[in-house]
């Protein structure tokens, strides 16, 4: 029973408690409704307000989309303006227009660095090889001046650099040409420019400048570069016959002759300076050059004779002169020297021969030649001396000829001379004193106290006799 009772309470209360509960749910429930229902009740708005917030909202959506176009925009025209500042024609005008700058204040190496880069940019670009060569040339620089225009002309083919260039070397040309320096090195300068095939008229002009400045100054005493002066007649010669008129040779023609009253040519030049005549008189003919020809060919006929006796004395042998001076060679040219009938070869008496060089003088239009003695050269390797003298014995006229030999030392003394003749003189024979033709053999040797004398008579034949004195 007690426990019936126990179970009917406990029930109840269970019942009571979930009665309480839900009244309490309902309770706090509707109070939650109520306020959201209060809540929407107070933010409602009048229309004017609505309309209001729409325009704001419109606004703010018109703002938006403008500002993205705007930033849109911005974004293209940022990068258009990229695209185009990286466009090569832009970025070598860039470097193009820095280096002119820099030029104008005299900044020439950051100028020249800025047309290098232009060029980096645009390897034809006229306008940076003319730029760089002017700021070259403001430096002074026409090596490297010269240089940046062929090379353009190289890449661009643009006729107007290779104009520059030749522009540029004329100018230096003329600048040597009045200023007095004009050589060698102009007409090498000059060709360069013929050889390019433009500036014609202006180059021959120069040249002719050229020539006659070279002229002056030989006339004045100026030595001949003669190695020099054979390479620019072979680079004359070997343009003229690639032009082929008959400007061009008129203008060569008047280098290939030095236009002098006198020179020391040196024989070992000779042959080469007979030749350059030789080729310029077959280009346009001149008086002077050609008895120039006549006497430098005749002097190669007096060396050719004279080489063997001088190989013989050189080596001691003066027996050989005993053959050598009764040839009719020899025989004729004393006799020419005594009847003054030698054309080129001047001389009076005692007639010298060396080889180291010629001396060639000029009158008028006429050339002749002779040799110095030893007094004139010292350094000489030997000298015959021609006796183109009028020595009779008893009217027999006497053949002689002599030989000084190269200095021992580089004193004059002692200093000795050999004289050989053939003479018609008086012979101690067996039966008397008889005159016949036979040999003397003279030594001379100067010292500086005097000159000691030993001659043989009847040199090497049955009645030689010898004396000193």
């Amino acid at each position: 029973m007690e426990e019936e009772n126990k179970k009917e309470k406990s029930g109840k209360v269970s019942r009571e408690g979930n009665k309480n509960k839900k009244s309490n749910r309902s309770k706090y429930g509707n109070k939650k409704v109520r306020n959201r229902k209060k809540h929407k009740k107070d933010i409602r708005l009048s229309k004017d307000d609505r309309r209001r917030k729409r325009k704001r909202a419109r606004r703010r959506i018109v703002f938006l989309e403008r500002a993205a176009v705007v930033f849109l925009a911005l974004g293209v025209i940022g990068g258009g303006f990229a695209f185009v500042w990286n466009l090569p024609s832009v970025k070598l005008n860039r470097q193009l227009s820095a280096g002119d700058g820099f030029t104008e204040e005299a900044a020439y190496p950051e100028a020249i660095e800025a047309y290098e880069t232009a060029l980096e940019i645009d390897s034809t670009s006229v306008e940076a090889y003319r730029c760089m060569a002017g700021a070259y040339l403001d430096m002074a620089d026409g090596t490297n001046a010269k240089q940046v225009l062929y090379e353009g002309w190289e890449n661009t083919q643009d006729e107007s650099l290779l104009e520059y260039y030749c522009t540029v070397i004329l100018n230096e040309a003329v600048g040597e040409i009045n200023g007095g320096t004009a050589g060698f090195g102009t007409v090498e300068k000059i060709l360069t420019v013929l050889d390019q095939g433009i500036m014609k008229a202006e180059s021959l002009e120069a040249l002719e400048a050229v020539c006659d400045r070279m002229a002056e100054g030989y006339r004045s005493g100026a030595d001949v570069d003669f190695d020099g002066y054979g390479q620019m007649m072979a680079q004359l010669f070997d343009w003229c016959r690639r032009d082929g008129t008959a400007e061009a040779g008129n203008v060569v023609s008047k280098f290939g002759y030095l236009d002098v009253e006198s020179m020391n040519l040196p024989s070992g030049y000779v042959d080469a300076y007979l030749g350059i005549l030789e080729e310029a008189e077959a280009l346009s003919p001149l008086p002077a050059r050609a008895s120039l020809i006549a006497c430098l060919h005749k002097e190669k006929e007096v060396q050719q004779m004279f080489a063997g006796i001088f190989r013989e004395f050189d080596a001691g042998n003066f027996e050989a002169a005993k053959d050598f001076i009764v040839t009719d060679a020899y025989v004729g040219l004393r006799d020419a020297f005594i009847g003054g009938g030698v054309e080129y070869w001047t001389g009076e008496t005692n007639i010298p021969v060396s080889r180291e060089y010629v001396k060639l003088k000029r009158e008028g239009d006429a050339w002749t030649f002779s040799f110095p003695g030893f007094g004139e050269n010292e350094s000489t390797a030997g000298v015959i001396t021609v006796w183109g003298v009028d020595m009779k014995d008893n009217g027999v006229l006497r053949t002689s000829i002599s030989y000084e030999p190269a200095k021992q030392t580089e004193e004059y003394f002692p200093h000795t001379e050999y004289i050989i003749s053939y003479m018609y003189s008086n012979l101690q024979k067996s039966n008397g004193f008889l005159y016949e033709m036979n040999y003397h053999f003279e030594t001379r040797t100067w010292t500086e106290e005097g000159i000691m004398t030993h001659l043989i008579g009847g040199w090497g034949g049955p009645y030689q006799w010898e004396k000193t004195y």
